[in-house]
């Protein structure tokens, strides 16, 4: 039996393997060291087109219109969504107070080795978006479940963060590599033009 070990050149540190045969491994919460001195707090409302305004309340019945953060010059990690739908009179059933969409909204990952990802398709309804969140934060009972009262104005909101390791079990959450045609985003397949408020914004870590 040829025995070997394996070493840190930098260290000298040594990989362990227990009696059963397994390797001890944690997932870090953060980059690696040697990245950690340039790591940057992150935040951006995704825009149409990447580059537009940041309100969501278009038509996209005929033509899809596509509302993403796309890469830049720097590596950012996106861990979290914030959602917001606002309407007066609105309930979990409806899209903002709106009827529930025919085609919804699509959740998508893009990069150029794997084209449109669809991460969720046909988001219809404010519940769908609250499920999308995990049902985070929970507040509220009733009717007014996951509801903020006269949130904008005399409109009601629905508010969600989707946690990427939460809901995907990604702890540094979703890679956009620098200098790349990598976007997140959403693809509106109806017209939102009837609704007070929409937006979407991403918040991570730029390394």
């Amino acid at each position: 039996m040829l025995k070997t070990s394996i070493h840190s050149p930098k260290n000298g540190y040594s990989l362990k393997i227990n009696e059963d045969g397994s390797i001890n491994a944690f997932i870090i919460p953060s980059p690696p060291l040697e990245n950690q001195v340039s790591a940057l707090p992150f935040s951006e409302y995704m825009k149409l087109n990447g580059n537009g305004t940041t309100s969501f309340i278009v038509n996209g019945a005929v033509t899809n219109q596509e509302f993403y953060i796309e890469s830049k010059s720097y590596d950012v990690y996106v861990n979290t969504i914030v959602f917001e739908i606002a309407d007066a009179g609105a309930t979990l059933s409806q899209f903002g107070a709106l009827t529930a969409l025919t085609n919804g909204l699509d959740f998508y990952y893009f990069n150029q080795s794997n084209g449109k990802y669809i991460i969720e398709s046909g988001l219809k309804s404010n519940y769908d978006f609250v499920k999308l969140s995990n049902f985070d934060p929970s507040y509220g009972t009733g009717s007014s479940a996951f509801q903020l009262t006269n949130a904008i104005s005399s409109a009601e909101a629905y508010v969600g963060v989707i946690d990427f390791e939460d809901v995907f079990g990604l702890p540094w959450g979703l890679k956009l590599r620098a200098d790349s045609t990598d976007r997140l985003g959403f693809s509106v397949k109806d017209n939102l033009t009837g609704i007070d408020v929409m937006t979407m914004k991403v918040y991570g870590i730029r390394v």
